[in-house]
């Protein structure tokens, strides 16, 4: 940190070569020889050492799995937010959900914020590939879930609406690649409880 009680000749020259140094600290930091490690934090890269492998490419088979997956939470994760306030029009759904899915969570927001009904709490999922489309390179992931929405509740006027308290529901989902590269959910259905 440049002291600001700094005067004269000298007190410009020792801020210079602190401003040099700092510099220099980020530059370090920000070189081509960091790489990101899986914590998402960057460390130097070493060739030299023969004990240290490099991480084996993700497959586009296995990039797929996991963007889809990635869409597949975020839908829902963005559904419960919107629902604590029954905004059916948060441009947050799109980013996870096109097409038919997305219709159908603003048409379920939507006639929630009609009624005055609010959702608490959010609904737990455990997604599962269940197939990818072409094997070799998919544009489409194919998920299989048995989501739990019973903590995920109704609301009207502070009082639940649910008649029932929800449970363990299979759903299945497809995710499909769009055109600027991102993955959304297109389509999705829900079966009734206890069905997985």
């Amino acid at each position: 940190m440049v002291d600001g009680n700094v005067h004269g000749r000298n007190g410009r020259r020792r801020a210079g070569l602190v401003v040099i140094g700092l510099a220099a600290l980020t530059l370090t930091a920000c070189s081509s020889n960091s790489s990101p490690t899986p914590g998402g934090t960057t460390g130097a890269t070493t060739s030299s050492s023969p004990s240290s492998a490099s991480p084996s490419p993700v497959s586009p088979a296995d990039s797929a799995r996991q963007q889809a997956t990635a869409a597949y939470t975020g839908m829902w994760r963005q559904m419960a937010k919107a629902g604590e306030t029954g905004d059916w029009q948060s441009p947050e759904l799109a980013k996870y959900a096109t097409g038919d899915a997305l219709g159908v969570v603003n048409r379920s927001l939507y006639t929630d914020n009609l009624n005055g009904v609010v959702t608490k709490g959010a609904p737990k999922t455990n997604p599962q590939v269940s197939k990818v489309d072409p094997e070799d390179n998919p544009t489409t992931v194919m998920i299989s879930d048995c989501g739990d929405d019973s903590g995920w509740l109704k609301y009207k006027n502070g009082q639940l609406v649910n008649d029932t308290p929800g449970g363990r529901r299979s759903i299945t989902a497809e995710v499909k690649k769009q055109q600027d590269g991102t993955w959304r959910v297109t389509r999705f259905a829900v079966e009734g409880v206890g069905s997985c």
